[in-house]
């Protein structure tokens, strides 16, 4: 019976993790760029004993790993000259506050010095350092490749970086990407193309999380309930059972 209420308790802990990505996924439906994550379980675990026998001492069921669905969102059309849609491989390269970041929300603008940035003020990279535009000269054409053009003048080439697949990054807030480890260097990406007055939307499929979140709660549910008889039994094997007369 204590083996029953400890699996029963052990299989709540992943699927309450299941529900906080679920959860933050819903959340950014209409962020752009945003990828959706999610969890590796494991579908079985070895039961281990410690050295006084002791069944599941050392057993814990918990999720293996979150992993980042790098797939590509849809295309959104705003027709704004900064906004930009990477289609393909690669990110934009951008200096936020806490050092070189990646992202692929092509949301930008100019700030009062001129200097291209993202929506939350972080400095977009170019091949040669930041990217700045003589606000009096009119608009901004951005190529295929990247190439930022005014009155016919290429002003910089947008910094569209890469990593070698599958991606090792982690998430730093605010659609933002960083490399995992120093054995994980940046590469030029070599198959991308750069839409302009277009913006990536979310890749998040509202529909199947929903439906996985449905899921992950009804399984919660039933081992909830299998705790709860489990506890229930031993309340009377102990109580009622075991009682002398």
């Amino acid at each position: 019976m204590i083996q029953g209420i400890y699996l029963a308790s052990q299989a709540m802990t992943p699927l309450m993790d299941k529900q906080d990505q679920i959860a933050h996924n819903l959340a950014n439906t209409q962020t752009t760029g945003f990828k959706q994550s999610g969890l590796f379980m494991k579908t079985f675990q070895k039961f281990l004993s410690d050295d006084e026998n002791r069944p599941f001492a050392q057993n814990e069921v918990k999720p293996d790993e979150v992993y980042i669905d790098y797939r590509e969102g849809p295309m959104v059309k705003t027709d704004s000259d900064l906004d930009v849609c990477i289609k393909g491989s690669g990110f934009l390269t951008v200096m936020t506050a806490s050092g070189i970041q990646y992202t692929r929300n092509g949301n930008l603008s100019l700030n009062a010095e001129g200097l291209m940035i993202t929506s939350d003020g972080s400095r977009v990279m170019g091949k040669d350092g930041f990217i700045k535009i003589d606000q009096e000269k009119g608009p901004v054409s951005i190529s295929e490749q990247g190439d930022v053009i005014q009155q016919n003048e290429i002003r910089d080439r947008l910094r569209i970086a890469d990593f070698k697949k599958p991606y090792r990054l982690t998430r730093e807030g605010n659609g933002f990407f960083k490399p995992l480890g120093p054995d994980n260097p940046v590469v030029s990406s070599q198959g991308y193309a750069i839409e302009q007055g277009f913006l990536e939307g979310s890749n998040v499929n509202a529909i199947s999380n929903m439906v996985s979140m449905i899921s992950a709660y009804r399984n919660f549910e039933a081992d909830s309930k299998a705790l709860q008889a489990q506890d229930e039994t031993l309340d009377k094997a102990v109580n009622q059972v075991g009682r002398l007369t």
